[in-house]
C-alpha cells in the first residue's frame, strides 16, 4: 500500500502554526480552509488523471447525459468549517455541471460482486427497470436490444480505483502544497514573514 494521509510526516508544521495563531481565530481559519482546499485540489488533480475514461453507449448518453469523462469530471473538492474544524474533501460521483448524475462512481473504484439483474422491482429503483420501461408489461429484461428474459445474472465488475491511488500517490505532495499556500498567504494577506520555516518531508 501506498502513503495515507497521517503516515505523511512533515517537519516544520509545528514552527508554522506558531505564526497562524497570531491570526484572529475566523482570519486562522479561512486560512487554513484555504491550505486544504489547495491540498485536497492536489489530490483531485491526481484522481482525474487516473479515472478512467469510456465513450458511453447511445442509450446511456440519451438517458442520463453520459459523455466520455463524465466519471473524471464528477471529481470534486469542498471545504468548510463547522464547529471550529476545518476540513476539505475530495469527492466523485454526483451530479455534473452538465447535469449528469453519475451514481456508479462506487462501483468503479471498488468493483461489484456477482448480481443478479430484475426487469421489475417492487420498490421501482432497479436500474434495469428504469432502462427497460418499455419491457414492464412482458416482464423482459432487454439488454443490447436483445430480450432476455425476467432476471439475468451478471457477473460483477472488476475495480478500477483512482482516488485511493491519488491520496496514496500524492499525499505528501498535498502537505507541501498545504503548507506552502499558508507562507504566501501569511505574507501576502497579513503581512506575517514565515520564509523563515523550512518545510520538508521527514
Amino acid at each position: 500500500m501506498g502513503n495515507h494521509m497521517s503516515d505523511v510526516r512533515v517537519k516544520g508544521l509545528s514552527d508554522l502554526n506558531k505564526f497562524l495563531q497570531q491570526l484572529p481565530a475566523k482570519m486562522e481559519q479561512n486560512v487554513l480552509r484555504g491550505a486544504l482546499r489547495t491540498g485536497a485540489n492536489v489530490i483531485r488533480d491526481e484522481a482525474k488523471r487516473l479515472a478512467p475514461v469510456a465513450e458511453p453507449n447511445a442509450l446511456n448518453r440519451r438517458r442520463y447525459g453520459f459523455y466520455a469523462g463524465t466519471l473524471r469530471d464528477s471529481i470534486r473538492v469542498s471545504a468548510r468549517v463547522k464547529d471550529g474544524r476545518v476540513t476539505a474533501t475530495v469527492h466523485a460521483g454526483g451530479k455534473t455541471k452538465s447535469g449528469a448524475n453519475v451514481f456508479y462512481a462506487n462501483w468503479v473504484e471498488f468493483g461489484t460482486a456477482a448480481h443478479a439483474i430484475m426487469a421489475m422491482q417492487a420498490n421501482g429503483k432497479n436500474a434495469a427497470r428504469r432502462l427497460n420501461r418499455q419491457a414492464k408489461r412482458s416482464g423482459s429484461l432487454q439488454i443490447g436490444g436483445r430480450f432476455v428474459g425476467s432476471v439475468v445474472m451478471h457477473p460483477g465488475s472488476r475495480a478500477r480505483p483512482f482516488m485511493r491511488p491519488a491520496l496514496d500517490g500524492k499525499a505528501q505532495a498535498a502537505v507541501l502544497a498545504a503548507a506552502d499556500y499558508i507562507k504566501k498567504r501569511l505574507a501576502l494577506k497579513h503581512g506575517i514573514d514565515a520564509s523563515s520555516v523550512e518545510i520538508r518531508l521527514e
